[in-house]
């Protein structure tokens, strides 16, 4: 249904508050995310309703959501409408140090290096004529968090490393003909990362690189109905080339001074089948890529002269990872098993940008992984539904063998990787034309 003009200044108002809460809430909420529920460091827990079947159908709409993966899917909603999901991340995590470690003596063991986390989203559409909607989400799209918390055999490599981002993304869509919508938006992205590591040797006094960013990037998309039935939606999120920029300093050592490190995000390109069987069964299915073979090093370089920077300019690290592209298959059912109650289910293979030993850090010790997910939706009432997921991923038992310098001195971690995680999701999707009806 379209929206009357009568009105339309003072709902547009309030429909504009209730998005700003909702994308405020996302912020206050938004956490690190555990290194084991990341492909890289992207997290995929943006929708409640695509947690459950595994990502299968997440470009291909049928919920507000799949704007994060596809910015035409704004465009299927009339009238006014909110979406928002909570997902808690309870990863298990731990490397194990062999022969050939340098530092083997201080421990073999990390201890879990995995924090329990909550990830949050919101989404907002607004319809402004029957063939213009304009939507809004907040998100965290890249994240990290891992903390092995104790003195070990990797602790000169990494102690604490967290990445945190901050993603709003204004959305606008155009119902070109009752078959095809298109969709594109502005990303505006808030970068910051903070790691730590033991300065020479594990027991030694901690080092310390933060630095933050804002950049910008953008979103396309389109969603085709080609027969009845059948939807294929397409969407692309751009690269963002952040440039952080804050300091550097060792722990009772040294003052900070000024660095700065690049880093580019990848580009995401995701192609999503949604295929009605029969009136109460779906079909779903998702292919996506993730450029991170933009990711090859992490340079860290130096703003100014000042013990351990010898001058500006110059490089103070350089962390080699060279990691490919990423790739995600799923596959999924919905069945709606009365007017209330929708089910639904998906599995997913995830094939890692990590692939070799030398190329797995302790930041990051990602492997292929296996999704096996589940989940549901009840209509509360004519204006709300709440949607609940659960998914345990299986990562692959991988191996990690690094050898990173303190200046002319190598050091090297050999061991093995062991990782899992589950994930529980709780959200809720509520239409808000009564803002403009008056049926409260």
């Amino acid at each position: 249904m379209g929206i009357s003009k009568t009105g339309m200044g003072r709902t547009l108002h309030q429909s504009l508050r209730i998005a700003l809460i909702g994308g405020a809430s996302t912020i206050a909420l938004a956490a690190h995310v555990p290194a084991a529920s990341a492909g890289g460091f992207s997290p995929k827990e943006q929708s409640t309703v695509f947690l459950g079947s595994a990502f299968a159908g997440s470009a291909a709409g049928g919920a507000l959501s799949s704007m994060f993966w596809n910015s035409a899917a704004v465009g299927q909603f009339n009238g006014i409408n909110s979406e928002s999901s909570y997902s808690l991340i309870l990863p298990d995590s731990e490397i194990t140090a062999t022969a050939g470690s340098t530092f083997l003596a201080a421990g073999a063991n990390s201890g879990d290096i995995g924090d329990t986390a909550v990830l949050p989203a919101s989404y907002f559409s607004y319809q402004l004529s029957n063939e213009l909607v304009v939507g809004l989400s907040v998100n965290a799209p890249f994240g990290l968090v891992t903390d092995p918390g104790k003195v070990w055999a990797g602790s000169s490599f990494a102690r604490e490393s967290a990445i945190e981002t901050y993603n709003i993304n204004p959305t606008v869509a155009y119902r070109l003909a009752p078959w095809l919508t298109v969709g594109a938006g502005l990303q505006v992205e808030y970068f910051k990362a903070y790691l730590r590591q033991g300065f020479g040797s594990p027991a030694g006094p901690t080092a310390i690189t933060k630095g933050d960013d804002w950049a910008v990037g953008y979103t396309l998309g389109v969603i085709v109905t080609p027969a009845s039935g059948t939807t294929i939606g397409v969407g692309f999120r751009s690269s963002i080339d952040h440039e952080l920029e804050d300091s550097f300093s060792i722990s009772g050592v040294s003052n900070p001074v000024a660095i700065s490190a690049g880093i580019e995000t990848p580009e995401i390109l995701t192609v999503s089948l949604r295929q009605q069987l029969t009136p109460d069964w779906a079909l779903l299915g998702t292919f996506e890529w993730n450029n991170w073979s933009r990711v090859q090093e992490l340079n860290v370089v130096c703003g100014e002269a000042g013990f351990p920077c010898p001058a500006a300019g110059a490089t103070l690290t350089n962390l080699e990872l060279g990691w490919h592209d990423g790739y995600f298959f799923s596959g999924g059912l919905e069945h709606n098993y009365s007017d209330q109650l929708t089910l639904r289910g998906g599995v997913a293979y995830e094939i890692s940008p990590i692939q070799n030993p030398d190329e797995r850090t302790i930041r990051v010790p990602d492997a292929d992984r296996v999704w096996l997910t589940v989940g549901a939706s009840y209509k509360y009432s004519e204006w709300t539904t709440i949607d609940f997921a659960y998914a345990h991923v299986f990562v692959e038992d991988s191996t990690t063998d690094r050898t990173e310098f303190v200046g002319a001195s190598p050091r090297r971690l050999v061991g093995d990787v062991e990782s899992s995680v589950d994930i529980l999701s709780i959200g809720w999707r509520t239409k808000l034309d009564w803002l403009v009806s008056g049926n409260y």
